[in-house]
């Protein structure tokens, strides 16, 4: 009876080519590399069965062949199959995601063709060629003793965030978005009286709307009822960037849309700053504002 109930992690291996992997100039993507503390923004392809708290090892295709990222789930799977992006890829199904460790150096292909226990590995056998294997866990282990041999923070990445459901980073959010919907009124000094959202018809309510036929959840879907305008908010404990942008305005699209009927939609991201880029974005668009959390009274050392 001890485990019964219990959900238990799950571990993956997802396959990625190069676009979605490298700059343009061939360098490692930016945003993957979580001591930017850059907002990933959006999801990720998975399969149907990923959990929010999975643990997934990224492996980069041709002209990398390596496991170069450990990645948390940080959602369960949502159908993403009406999105014109996925539907183009043929992709069903995505989830939010952290990036919580670059692995460096990153575990080779040949290191994993050389690991003795390895060689029955279905990741391998099929030479790679699905987007999302499910790894058993003594197949984790092995994977992640390769990749601690030469990095010594892998290890302590993984440790840290073993017990957790979810990424401290996502924890930080969830309880920013927790304090918000206690307390929306932390918001009129910045002019926005609102009330969270609810379908007239469903009654499904704003808090982490999903955008079906778009991709993506929408943190807080508010209605402020004296200008009549939906007000579409994304919440982030690392700085606002372009990704926060392009995320945001595709949900201010999506409202518009389908649910707001020729009434005003805005967008408003609570971060912990913005970059330069975000910045420059918002000022060429007057429909998308930014409060930083401590603006707000917020500590977010304190959401514990």
């Amino acid at each position: 009876m001890g485990d019964q109930g219990v959900v238990r992690r799950q571990y993956w291996l997802w396959v990625t080519r190069p676009e979605f992997y490298a700059e343009e100039d061939g360098s490692d993507r930016v945003d993957l590399d979580p001591s930017t503390e850059a907002d990933v923004g959006g999801w990720w392809t998975c399969h149907r069965e990923t959990r929010e708290g999975d643990f997934v090892l990224l492996y980069r295709t041709l002209p990398r062949s390596d496991i170069a990222y450990l990645i948390q789930a940080a959602s369960d799977a949502y159908y993403i199959g009406d999105d014109p992006f996925a539907h183009q890829h043929a992709w069903d199904y995505g989830c939010d995601y952290q990036v919580l460790h670059k692995i460096q150096p990153p575990v080779t292909l040949a290191q994993l063709r050389a690991h003795s226990r390895l060689w029955e590995w279905s990741p391998l056998r099929q030479n790679f060629q699905r987007r999302a294997f499910l790894i058993a866990e003594e197949d984790w282990r092995r994977v992640a003793e390769l990749a601690a041999r030469d990095d010594s923070r892998f290890a302590a990445v993984c440790g840290a965030n073993e017990g957790l459901s979810i990424s401290p980073r996502s924890m930080s959010e969830e309880r920013l978005e927790e304090t918000l919907v206690g307390d929306l009124s932390l918001l009129k000094p910045f002019g926005y009286d609102v009330r969270l959202w609810a379908h007239p018809e469903t009654g499904v309510t704003g808090r982490q709307y999903v955008c079906r036929g778009s991709g993506g959840r929408i943190d807080l879907l508010c209605y402020e009822q004296l200008s009549d305008r939906f007000v579409v908010i994304e919440l982030k404990s690392v700085r606002a960037n372009m990704n926060t942008f392009g995320q945001i305005a595709s949900y201010v699209g999506f409202v518009k849309s389908n649910l707001a009927n020729g009434r005003e939609v805005v967008g408003l991201v609570v971060s912990r700053g913005t970059d330069a880029r975000f910045a420059d974005a918002c000022a060429g668009f007057d429909r998308i504002r930014q409060i930083n959390v401590e603006d707000l009274g917020i500590d977010l050392s304190q959401l514990h």
